[in-house]
């Protein structure tokens, strides 16, 4: 990867370049980007490619961030004409066309992967789950209904329902089916989220739940297979557990990795292709930009 990124950046720096210098000087353009909620990792990664976005696209992009629910909400407010595009698990969009609104599809432009979201599995100790097919007819605490959590899993039971079929939802996840996990209304929990994650700091650091709880595999290297828009969405990683040390278990996990993508509604990206242009090469500039508020200071996984 290191590799890429060096052969990549001089070359990005010359398309860039030429990009700037090929392009006429335009207008200002707005992009409303639909983010997540206040304080989660989709909205700081849209405040800081708003931040990026002013010096490399020479003024000629100014993203504008919308707080919102998170991915389907996002969904629902891109066709409401509220913003422009939007931040959302890769999987999400699949299931927000085929489950909740079919009329979305084909209306939505996947600009590509900004960083990947790890979907974490935490089992109560004692329950002698270690992956997720173990789980049989037991409960998953998986979050409510508009959830990317809970979209990321009713779409898993979609692609191998011989292995989730029979698998119960609680309907929370968070803090809320952590308590669930604990006080035994449910034996795992799934959560969606970023690397650097609030969440899971605070279930390992509180002595209430750090000592209870740990991590279980999401092991189905046939889900590697799943594409949205031609792009790949899921893929096997590696998790570094050791960092968080109450949650850990012997050896490091194999768990499932979704891309967060930046997506564009069809109808501001036929309107705008100077925005299109721009919107790609802030993602392939900003990359580190971008990883750095999702992972921190370094990946906590290995592809």
């Amino acid at each position: 990867m290191t590799f890429f990124r060096v052969l990549l950046a001089p070359v990005a720096f010359l398309m860039v370049g030429g990009w700037l210098l090929a392009s006429p000087v335009h207008a200002e353009t707005v992009l409303r980007l639909c983010t997540g909620s206040p304080g989660k990792t989709y909205i700081r990664v849209g405040e800081a490619l708003a931040e990026m976005a002013p010096q490399l696209t020479a003024g000629g992009l100014r993203i504008e961030v919308v707080p919102s629910g998170g991915s389907l909400d996002n969904m629902n407010r891109a066709l409401a004409g509220e913003c422009d595009g939007f931040i959302a698990q890769g999987d999400a969009i699949d299931f927000y066309g085929t489950q909740i609104n079919k009329d979305s599809v084909g209306k939505f432009q996947v600009m590509g992967e900004l960083y990947k979201e790890l979907t974490l599995l935490v089992c109560r100790r004692g329950s002698g789950v270690d992956d997720l097919d173990e789980l049989g007819s037991g409960t998953l605490a998986a979050g409510n209904m508009g959830s990317g959590s809970l979209a990321t899993f009713l779409n898993l039971q979609q692609l191998d329902p011989g292995e989730y079929g029979d698998i119960k939802v609680f309907p929370a996840n968070g803090f809320e089916g952590a308590m669930a996990v604990i006080n035994g209304e449910a034996d795992c929990m799934m959560d969606v989220i970023a690397p650097q994650s609030d969440l899971i700091k605070t279930l390992n650091e509180n002595p209430n739940t750090g000592p209870l709880l740990y991590f279980a595999e999401i092991d189905n290297d046939d889900l590697e297979d799943y594409e949205v828009d031609g792009k790949q969405v899921y893929s096997l990683v590696t998790f570094d557990d050791e960092i968080y040390n109450e949650l850990s278990t012997t050896g490091d996990p194999e768990i499932l990795a979704i891309s967060a993508v930046l997506v564009l509604t069809k109808e501001y990206a036929r309107a705008n292709p100077t925005a299109v242009s721009a919107v790609s090469m802030l993602m392939l500039m900003g990359l580190r930009d971008i990883e750095s508020v999702a992972y921190g200071e370094s990946r906590p996984f290995k592809d």
